[in-house]
């Protein structure tokens, strides 16, 4: 009688450096153009409070990927008809509101972002948020795409960025409560 041991056939296990190749080859794989890159995930982060979670989601899941992150803060078309002086009495308001928020979520994401071994980068468009956030991760390729859940009322009847984005991307989307 033989022991389950002894029955199964031995798999050698790959040694650390094989283990390594096989993700470097994974993370340097070629696009349209030829050129190497690693896989990409775009978050949306605002000044809510799912914003630090679907960042610290996007965080772990660049890690395990090996992968870069690009952190996108959109500022909503409210703000955008303002900074283009339709209201030319609240315009210095609502540019300073607009920069306090973009700060704001600048550190936000350093805070978060700082012990990341992986690049990552921010970056800051005005419309739409879910038409913004599509087009970027359109752009750039994106393997994921990562934005928080809204809390707010008014998207159950216009409906959230998450829902619209699931309509307009062509990248798995991951909304983290």
């Amino acid at each position: 009688m033989t022991t389950p041991a002894e029955s199964r056939p031995e798999h050698p296990r790959p040694s650390r450096d094989q283990h390594d190749a096989v993700i470097e080859q994974t993370t340097h794989r070629r696009d349209h153009r030829g050129r190497a890159r690693s896989p990409l995930i775009v978050v949306g982060i605002d000044t809510s409070e799912t914003s630090p979670h679907a960042l610290a989601y996007a965080a772990g899941a660049a890690r395990r990927m090996h992968a870069t992150v690009l952190v996108a803060y959109i500022s909503t078309l409210a703000t955008s008809a303002y900074l283009t002086s339709l209201a030319p009495m609240g315009a210095d308001l609502t540019t300073d509101l607009t920069t306090e928020q973009v700060t704001a979520t600048r550190e936000l994401a350093t805070e978060i972002l700082h012990d990341l071994p992986l690049p990552w980068s921010f970056t800051v468009r005005c419309g739409d948020p879910a038409i913004e956030l599509a087009r970027l991760a359109q752009d750039n390729n994106a393997d994921s795409l990562v934005v928080g859940r809204s809390s707010s009322r008014l998207h159950r009847l216009t409906g959230s960025t998450a829902a619209r984005l699931l309509r307009r991307t062509h990248c798995p989307v991951t909304v983290v409560p």
